[in-house]
């Protein structure tokens, strides 16, 4: 019992001899950081996917239509670089002549069975990237023109039905 005595005082004795310490230090400071998120636009004239019907053209007749796309929508303008692309997608069940051009008449994309089919079958034609820059507010303004030739003008194509989805897909620049 004397041990644990002795042991017990030696220890009473320590620790009222050393100073153990804890602190925790903290501080704290308000900063006010402006972020600014860049605004991504891009405005489809009609809408970004677009379904035309083609039940009513018939042999010697051309089906036109005209879209743009831009960068701003009323008062706000796009902050980043644009790249968008058109693909227009059809059974291509008639012998149709489908082009895309843009606004100066130049050719923008030829869609018949050279392209390649997508997984539902339907032929699938996609324009080249085209790049939009941000600093200044742009339009990009498009015509889809869809011919039946009258050549084909025979009761096997009387009764088929097609369509054309014509799809704006965009991404912002990163390089």
């Amino acid at each position: 019992m004397k041990k644990k005595i002795v042991i017990l005082t030696v220890l009473i004795m320590f620790f009222l001899t050393t100073g153990v310490t804890y602190s925790l230090y903290t501080s704290s400071k308000d900063i006010n950081i402006e972020s600014s998120l860049a605004s991504f636009i891009v405005d489809v004239k009609k809408t970004d996917n677009i379904d035309i019907p083609l039940s009513d053209i018939k042999p010697g007749t051309e089906l036109v239509y005209d879209f743009s796309v831009s960068n701003n929508s009323k008062d706000k303008t796009s902050d980043v670089f644009i790249i968008y692309n058109i693909t227009l997608n059809t059974m291509h069940l008639m012998p149709l002549d489908i082009n895309l051009y843009d606004e100066s008449g130049n050719l923008v994309l030829t869609c018949n069975e050279e392209n390649t089919r997508n997984i539902r079958n339907e032929l699938e034609c996609k324009s080249n990237d085209i790049e939009m820059a941000y600093d200044k507010d742009i339009k990009d303004n498009y015509t889809l023109k869809v011919k039946f030739d009258s050549l084909y003008n025979e009761s096997s194509y009387a009764d088929l039905v097609d369509y054309i989805n014509l799809k704006v897909d965009s991404y912002q620049k990163t390089e």
